[in-house]
């Protein structure tokens, strides 16, 4: 049996842009996640947080969220932030 070297084909620019503009980043042929909130991709990928919907959150943002206290900006910006989730009108859950 022949083994063939297979290498990863490029990918297209117009899937490159259609990609990066739904918050996801491709990278040496993975497709990693953008944090919703700090705009940063994740060290370790999708196991590097959580999804809500369409948007994903990295766990730095996560932790954030749950130690902000109730009235404090952090607390208000995560409130904002879900509220826009629950008011879109294709959030799947």
């Amino acid at each position: 049996m022949n083994k063939t070297n297979h290498t990863l084909p490029q990918i297209p620019t117009e899937i490159q842009e259609k990609v990066e503009g739904q918050g996801i980043v491709a990278k040496e042929g993975k497709v990693l996640p953008v944090c919703y909130r700090c705009a940063q991709v994740p060290g370790k990928g999708l196991y590097d947080g959580f999804r809500v919907g369409s948007m994903f959150f990295c766990s730095d943002c996560q932790q954030e969220l749950f130690m902000a206290e109730q009235g404090s900006p952090e607390y208000q910006e995560f409130l904002f932030i879900i509220k826009g989730l629950l008011l879109q009108e294709h959030v799947f859950f």
